[in-house]
């Protein structure tokens, strides 16, 4: 699917920064969009933020949850031990002690499986004593200390696996830094949300943010500054959410914001609390670090789910060309955009996020010759993929050089034409590379001083 420019209808909607005071405020301004509701116990973002607790306290039950387990696991052990003594002690079923040990060590922790260790000790040993058992005390001491160790070491183990599978399919699903689910999890969520929204006919609402002069901030600051500027911001967007929506960083300082059964009006105000917010975060720091957001209404989603992130996203870019730290809200109602935009047969998946350049090149399609320059434009650009704009359709699958137009130090880059477009009086091809671009050498496509030498955008 093409990129869509959106600036010309969203000329008219940008909105600078204009802070709020919090006293200013009424405490009923938004009725439809409440973000009283509590974060849940296992919530991704309250099991990876530093917390007293650590992640045991969420992953295993407590409070009545606990005790409750605890009584089940002494009656289990009592009744276990009353069968072992009725059957005679020609037959042995220790094993069957490690039954309600096992369950507190996976849903209660250490504590609980202790408690039932001691209980499992207790009733083994008074079992053989009322078998009639002529082992002298010391012997059954030793012997009481041996099976203790053993279930201590079970439950043990068990606890800890359970903590970590739960903590690892956390991590699966979110970033490690911040807490934030990931790119995956974002895609997966506003799918099944596309889907719901069609069924309920309730609008959706998805927004980019990029921070502006975090460059800056890592260059001068130290990368430490950079990375709690990141959990700043998601710390900030988690307190004006409710539990239904879901922030997810794409990569980078970029990140993406679903907000389900949400309009425009009350996105809005969401946005404008979250970037007062931020900016006294900031302000704190003396740190001259903002955001651009840019954020797409859908009355009726798209079930191409890149083509609905790639609005917010042009959205988001319309925000820092007119001077960054604004907002750009947009509402999709018409259904003759949503046909548009669903009518592409070709679906992009964004593996990793773009990045905005807007550069001049040089290009050299596959069997022409050589002796005349042709130029196009780089649109975007990612490790895996681009987007050239040229003045002529390139039939698909045509292998291109692209060439820095200066020398700035960047290779040439080698790409396929997978699909094209008409836009505006020219053409857009989609290109995968070659060979995946690796960080250093994206970032010499991407520098300021490349920026500078081919008359380009800078991205921040």
């Amino acid at each position: 699917m093409p990129f869509v420019n959106l600036s010309e209808r969203t000329e008219n909607r940008i909105r600078p920064l204009e802070p709020t005071p919090w006293c200013n405020r009424m405490p009923n301004q938004s009725l439809k969009y409440d973000r009283r509701t509590p974060y849940p116990a296992n919530d991704t973002r309250t099991l990876l933020r530093n917390d007293r607790r650590g992640p045991a306290g969420y992953v295993f039950v407590d409070g009545a949850r606990a005790l409750i387990l605890a009584l089940a696991g002494l009656a289990l052990v009592a009744n276990i031990g009353l069968f072992d003594y009725l059957t005679g002690p020609e037959l042995s079923f220790a094993v069957l002690y490690f039954i309600p040990i096992a369950l507190a060590a996976w849903w209660g922790g250490l504590a609980p499986a202790l408690l039932l260790a001691m209980a499992s000790v207790v009733s083994w040993q008074t079992v053989e004593i009322a078998e009639g058992s002529r082992i002298h005390p010391s012997i059954q001491v030793w012997n009481g200390l041996t099976r203790f160790g053993i279930f201590v070491i079970t439950s043990s183990l068990l606890a800890r696996l359970r903590l970590s599978l739960v903590i690892e399919k956390k991590l699966a699903r979110s970033d490690q830094l911040t807490g934030a689910a990931n790119g995956r999890t974002f895609y997966e969520s506003v799918s099944q949300a596309v889907e719901r929204s069609l069924r309920t006919a309730n609008p959706l609402t998805l927004v980019y943010l990029d921070l502006d002069n975090f460059k800056w901030l890592n260059d001068t600051r130290g990368h430490a500054a950079g990375d709690e500027a990141l959990c700043l911001l998601v710390q900030t967007v988690h307190d004006q959410i409710r539990i239904t929506d879901l922030l997810a960083r794409i990569g980078g300082d970029e990140f993406a914001l679903l907000l389900l059964d949400c309009d425009d009006e009350d996105a809005k105000m969401v946005l404008d609390r979250l970037q007062d917010q931020f900016a006294q975060e900031m302000n704190r720091r003396s740190w001259p670090v903002t955001m651009s957001i840019g954020s797409m209404t859908f009355a009726r989603p798209l079930r191409d789910v890149d083509a609905m992130v790639r609005y917010a996203d042009n959205l988001m870019y319309t925000a820092k060309k007119h001077g960054k730290n604004r907002i750009v809200c947009e509402v999709m109602n018409g259904m003759e955009d949503v046909v548009a935009a669903e009518s592409s047969a070709v679906v992009e998946r964004r593996a990793t996020a773009r990045v905005l350049c807007d550069r001049l090149a040089r290009v050299r399609p596959e069997g022409e010759s050589s002796d005349h320059d042709e130029f196009a434009r780089v649109q975007n650009l990612s490790a895996s993929d681009l987007c050239l704009r040229l003045d002529r359709q390139l039939p698909n699958q045509t292998l291109v050089a692209v060439e820095p137009l200066h020398d700035c130090g960047a290779k040439t880059l080698f790409v396929r034409v997978i699909w094209s477009a008409p836009k505006e009086g020219g053409w857009l091809h989609e290109c995968a590379l070659a060979n995946p671009l690796n960080p250093d050498e994206l970032q010499l496509w991407l520098s300021e001083q490349v920026a500078e030498a081919c008359h380009a955008v800078p991205v921040e």
